[in-house]
């Protein structure tokens, strides 16, 4: 690999560990103790064979890279494709675009801008739909606002919705926020309400798997609840209870939201029939059905709205983030620690 260039890129990197992992997995795969593969199953070889190759060029001046290589994969935007930007240290990968859509400008973006709040007004968020192409178009602007402005709703109230915010995680981080937390709920889910299951002697998760049945109980939320008592998080730090009848104007008169990111819960925790989303204290999407989805939103804010994970949750928010997602940036974490959380760390080794 070396002979080959020798200050191989990660991606590079990245490639070769899938390689070795794929045609000798049981020496080199990211196994856990019940046979599951733990991200893509490289990770551990991957950063072994980066660390190899910064080490062997570490006086050698002349193999250094000197800037980023911008890698050709992105999303679709019409015929054109936005180019996927190099990976900051929360993972986003068009986290401050600065190209253009092709064939617009300042002017043309403000006044599609002006479209969206036109389809806003007439339409209200039933137009999510018929704005999401926009709102793709105008993602560069939206960026610009976000990392610089704090209120947002009365500008881009399309954001709000949960396709207008999906369609924003995508383009931001290159990853299908829905798609991917429904394959590794399927996929995973059942290793980590197992692995709860032979935890003996701990109160919050003997009290979860206690409510949760099988037939009547919504999985996603058991094993939200689940993550949140092993890493001896409040459960309200994430999610809050209301009453199934209750309004957006209800619960913001009779609960006391927090500023960060919450997932409103109608009815039972175990039961939901249907969620809302709340932000800095005001509740700004919702009523929807699918609890997972819910999950997916109040996840996406953080990265959508810049927002670091607080204390109280972040370990839960670490562990979507990089066990669920698959979002593994080298360095860095949106918790405010400034190293990968060790607990985080621990359950995807197990």
């Amino acid at each position: 690999m070396l002979a080959h260039d020798p200050n191989s890129t990660r991606a590079m990197c990245h490639s070769v560990a899938r390689r070795i992992t794929r045609d000798y997995p049981k020496s080199f795969a990211d196994v856990g103790k019940t046979g599951d593969v733990v991200v893509d199953g490289c990770q551990s070889l991957l950063q072994q064979l980066k660390t190899r190759v910064e080490y062997k060029n570490r006086r050698n001046t002349l193999a250094r890279r000197r800037g980023e290589r911008r890698p050709r994969s992105g999303v679709a935007e019409g015929a054109r494709v936005m180019t996927r930007g190099p990976v900051d240290q929360y993972g986003c990968v068009r986290w401050g675009p600065v190209e253009l859509p092709d064939g617009e400008t300042e002017t043309t973006l403000n006044e599609i801008k002006r479209q969206l709040l036109n389809i806003y007004s007439e339409e209200g968020m039933g137009g999510a739909e018929r704005a999401e192409p926009l709102m793709v178009k105008t993602y560069v602007i939206q960026r610009r606002y976000l990392n610089s402005v704090p209120e947002i709703k009365k500008e881009w109230p399309f954001l709000f919705t949960p396709r207008g915010l999906y369609s924003h995680f995508g383009l931001l981080t290159d990853v299908s926020i829905l798609n991917k937390l429904r394959e590794a709920l399927n996929n995973k889910g059942s290793t980590v309400i197992g692995y709860c299951k032979d935890l003996q002697r701990h109160p919050g998760i003997e009290d979860v798997l206690g409510s949760y049945d099988p037939e009547t109980s919504d999985r996603a939320a058991c094993i939200l609840l689940l993550l949140m008592a092993y890493f001896k998080e409040p459960g309200n730090a994430i999610m809050l209870e209301t009453d199934p009848c209750s309004t957006a104007a209800d619960v913001q008169r009779t609960l006391t939201l927090p500023s960060t990111p919450c997932l409103i819960v109608q009815s039972d925790m175990m039961k939901p029939s249907a969620w809302m989303l709340s932000v800095e204290g005001e509740v700004v999407m919702g009523p929807y059905e699918t609890f997972m989805n819910g999950i997916a939103a109040v996840f996406a804010s953080y990265y959508s709205f810049n927002l670091q994970y607080p204390d109280d949750s972040s370990c839960t928010l670490e562990f979507i983030q990089r066990y669920f997602l698959g979002i593994n940036p080298e360095t860095g974490s949106k918790s405010k620690k400034k190293c990968i959380n060790s607990n985080v760390s621990n359950w995807c080794e197990n």
